[in-house]
């Protein structure tokens, strides 16, 4: 992948048209093309949003994305091609196709979405609307990531404001390939092979039979003489193959393009997988003397997910590793504690008798036109119209045979049919032209826009069920049935405009300005308005550093706007037991002042950029604890106080290497992104509220919201240490420093941040010949996790029960007997340095076309002190809970042109 850079203006919230053609500023040389696409824009240009505007005239801050078209490796998800790009935090959960958090300069909500708005060749995809189907693993993998041609991530104030109420996590941009020259054929296939690259550590046989002889002798005689791995035992080798098919033609005029993609990803875990079958049509045609120009493109995909059943990793984990996997005189023939109190479950017999799956058809697609006025070569109308629909069929099933379902509600199932319709119809006008009366030229930009969201969520659970037989045609006799419908509907209607004025090609200014009108909120609180200011200067341009040969390129951005947040799609709670809502309740609002350096020296051999940013977010959305009496619920989502994020990001491209001959290149690339993240302030009367449920006691949480502190600082006592090793039971006091016993509420206190302080990126691109081999590194530092692997399976005292638990192998260096929850010894350093890519290819002529075949190994090796499982496991909470472990693949294919 390479990673261009260059700087944008405001970009549009729903309709955005993306040049075919690469962003041209000088700061990223662009490969050429191979053939000229036949309905072109202006090699110079950028996509703004409602237009495009030269790339040297343009203000504000952006990252652009060349998607290879070849040798990805296993990519599933199109959010994975956004690792690397400074300032983005990629958060991967690890199953196959599983959803992936992205975070651009930070967070700035607690509990409302924070992913950016996703906008497919027009028209907006729904991530957290359709997270809330639970379809697939991942909203976005309707979408082939081999359709896209580039990914464009806006970053700053200036790009966001005129997206208005969904643009406060930022905005990528996704344009997907057309149609080139001459009628091609494109296929390509590839094969991978995927293991888990690490679980957390548990006790082996011998640990566990040595640990219960020292502090449970009682148990010996539960032991079984087995050796078993239970992770061994649920996790294999997932084998994966994709293959993508795509026929596309030009003429004068048009173009057209039609793909077709096949994936098959086994998980890690042996129940999980999933299959995707895609269609893509794009069309483009000229008409009336090239005044009229109509796009439109179809996307669609039939997904089929296989999910792991709850409970296969916590006992894979917690079950004896001296007890055998099979039981012949078992009604299941898998082996169990005979035991009627708390026992751990056989987590094959779960992964093997259990199913949970789902089946997803999604269809995306817009239309497009654009019609430039005879009489008035300078005015041009645009309209666009656009859908999104999502159908889901979900099932779980537990059959009353399991252990588990023995011991608890005998045998369930649940079944969902949620469907999701989106529509949007956007019209606009645009003028640009030289000002008549003064220096300088214009760009006026008027529209409108209205979106509308409905989701219904139908849905059965069943417990007690009177057969092991999963229901097909109908459902099976059940205890009890409880059935659940959720409706939502939601209309977004928005005004917005914008100037943008250049003058000399040396000074640029930016202005935009969005109305929303929103029905997610009560009648005057749905309404707000969004303003944005961006300046440029192109100091390079000016006579007086004619004279500096080295410097190529030099030009200094600042902006300032305001955004805002709608989705409530992560208040905790289900449609039962969901939290009251305050009737005032209203977005939130962020407001964010930025500067850039854009320089370019030495005819663009090194060519970076430097970012600097604050954004405070007012109104933060959060649910917190109500006073008796006064409401129904015990909590309620209201409006509470106000965070700030602080960041600084740096890009820098060097052609290192170009050969006597230019056969031997090596290009290196270095990004690096800081953020600071502070509450500054909560609701009047709320000085602290606990976050971040964790396991190993009811009710217990490991985090705090508190002023001055970063959002969801571990909240914990300080470990005493003697000899280097933790007390038992053995906290140091807040006030006068010495041992106390036991961690009360007044020895709690803030620690560490689960965010990174740093994240780093590298890769370096050498060619040679038909040879190409990229390495890609990646690191954060300064991010902390609480391990509640650890925490919960780290005391002697679980080996005590007739059912002996397992120990987090951590418990040999602790060693604790009881346990302690809220220490912070379990809040560690999560910091690592990961080689996220290494592919190595080879490129070849065949008739005249380009043919290539590749390798890739992806998470090759990572360093790292943290002692749990994968550092990035525990995503954006800080909190590791043993989750889906990181897979190590390795992947080879092949590129065919004809």
């Amino acid at each position: 992948m390479s990673i261009g850079l260059c700087t944008v203006r405001s970009g549009q919230r729903l309709a955005i048209i993306l040049a075919a053609g690469a962003c041209s500023l000088p700061l990223r040389a662009q490969a050429p093309a191979d053939t000229t696409p036949a309905v072109s824009v202006r090699p110079d240009s950028v996509s703004i949003g409602y237009g495009q505007r030269r790339a040297a005239d343009v203000t504000g801050a952006v990252t652009r994305l060349e998607a290879p078209s070849s040798g990805r490796g296993s990519v599933v998800s199109p959010e994975q091609l956004l690792r690397g790009v400074a300032g983005v935090q990629v958060v991967d959960n690890g199953e196959p196709g599983g959803s992936l958090a992205v975070r651009i300069r930070g967070g700035t909500s607690i509990y409302a979405a924070g992913d950016p708005l996703y906008v497919v060749d027009g028209m907006p995809v729904s991530v957290a609307a359709g997270a809330e189907l639970g379809a697939g693993r991942d909203p976005l993998n309707v979408l082939n990531p081999a359709d896209i041609e580039s990914i464009t991530v806006l970053r700053d104030a200036a790009a966001g404001a005129i997206y208005g109420v969904d643009a406060t996590n930022g905005v990528v941009l996704i344009t997907t390939r057309s149609g080139r020259g001459e009628p091609r054929i494109e296929y390509d296939a590839s094969m991978s092979s995927s293991d888990a690259a690490r679980f957390s550590p548990v006790l082996n046989a011998t640990e566990f039979r040595v640990a219960v002889q020292q502090y449970a002798p009682q148990s010996l005689a539960q032991l079984g003489s087995a050796t078993t791995d239970w992770f061994d035992q649920v996790s294999h080798s997932a084998f994966g193959q994709a293959h993508d098919l795509a026929v596309s033609n030009a003429w004068q005029g048009g173009a057209y393009r039609l793909s077709i993609g096949y994936l098959d990803q086994g998980g890690v875990l042996q129940a999980s997988a999933v299959q995707r079958l895609t269609l893509g049509i794009g069309f483009d045609q000229r008409l009336f003397a090239d005044h009229l120009d109509v796009r439109a493109n179809v996307r669609g995909a039939r997904l089929y997910d296989r999910f792991t059943p709850d409970g296969v990793l916590s006992n894979a984990a917690a079950m004896a590793p001296t007890q055998p996997v099979l039981d012949p005189t078992a009604a299941t023939g898998y082996w169990n504690w005979p035991v009627t109190g708390p026992s751990t479950s056989n987590p094959v017999e779960i992964q093997r008798l259990a199913e949970a799956d789902a089946t997803t058809w999604r269809a995306l697609g817009n239309i497009q036109a654009d019609y430039r006025l005879p009489f008035l070569d300078a005015l041009s109308a645009h309209v666009n119209l656009g859908y999104d629909i999502t159908r889901d069929s979900q099932t779980s099933f537990y059959p009353s045979t399991l252990h588990s379902q023995v011991q608890g509600a005998q045998g369930t199932e649940y079944l969902a049919t949620p469907r999701q319709s989106s529509s949007v119809l956007e019209a606009w006008l645009d003028y640009a032209a030289a000002l008549g009366f003064g220096p300088g030229s214009v760009d006026l930009t008027a529209g409108y826009s209205n979106w509308e969201l409905n989701t219904r969520y139908p849905a059965v659970s069943l417990s007690g069920l009177s057969t092991n037989l999963l229901g097909t045609n109908g459902l099976p006799p059940a205890t009890t049935v409880l059935n659940v419908l959720g409706l939502q509907s939601s209309h977004l209607v928005s005004w917005f405009g914008r100037v943008q004025y250049d003058l000399a090609d040396r000074y640029g200014a930016t202005l935009s300005l969005r109305r929303d009108h929103s029905s997610i909120f009560a009648p005057g609180r749905g309404s707000g308005t969004f303003p944005a200011v961006g300046l440029a200067w192109r100091i390079s341009r000016e006579p007086f550093l004619a004279f500096v040969t080295p410097l190529a390129d030099l030009a200094l951005r600042a902006s300032w706007g305001r955004t805002g947040n709608q989705s409530l799609g992560a208040l905790p709670g289900s449609p039962l037991q969901a939290p009251a809502v305050d009737p005032n309740l209203r977005w939130e609002s962020t407001t964010s002042w930025g500067a850039g350096i854009d320089f370019g020296l030495f005819r663009q051999t090194i060519r970076g950029t430097v970012d600097w940013y604050t954004r405070r977010t007012d109104d933060l959305i959060a649910v917190v604890p109500v006073a008796a009496g006064v409401n129904f619920a015990n909590y309620i989502a209201t409006n509470v106080g106000s965070v700030r994020n602080r960041g600084l990001e740096l890009s820098l491209t060097a052609e290192v290497l170009h050969g006597a001959s230019r056969n031997l290149h090596w290009t290196a690339e270095f990004t690096a992104a800081h953020n600071a993240n502070e509450l500054l302030d909560l609701a009047p009367g709320q000085q602290a509220v606990p976050t971040g449920a964790i396991a190993g006691g009811i009710g217990t949480t490991i985090q705090v919201l508190q002023p001055g502190q970063p959002v969801n600082a571990f909240f914990v006592c300080q470990q005493a240490y003697q000899g280097g090793k933790p007390v038992e039971n053995g906290y140091v006091a807040v006030a006068g420093g010495g041992v106390v016993q036991g961690c009360t509420a007044a020895n709690l206190r803030a620690y560490h941040d689960p965010a990174p302080r740093w994240i780093l990126g590298h890769t370096s691109t050498v060619t040679w010949a038909g040879l190409d081999l990229a390495v890609t590194l990646r690191a954060w530092t300064g991010n902390y996790v609480y391990d509640n692997v650890a925490s919960s399976m780290g005391n002697y005292s679980a080996l005590g029960t007739g059912a002996p638990f397992n120990l987090s192998a951590d418990v040999l260096r602790s060693g604790f007997v009881t346990a302690q929850l809220l220490s912070d010894y379990y809040v560690r350093d999560a910091s690592f340095l990961r080689v996220d890519d290494i592919t190595l290819g080879y490129s070849f002529t065949v008739a005249g076309q380009r043919w290539r075949v590749f390798a890739t190994v992806q998470n090759a090796v990572t360093f790292t002190g943290y002692r749990g499982g994968d550092p990035a496991a525990a995503g954006l909470t800080g909190i590791d809970g043993g989750g889906y472990p990181t897979s190590r693949s390795v992947t080879g294919g092949v590129s065919v042109r004809l």
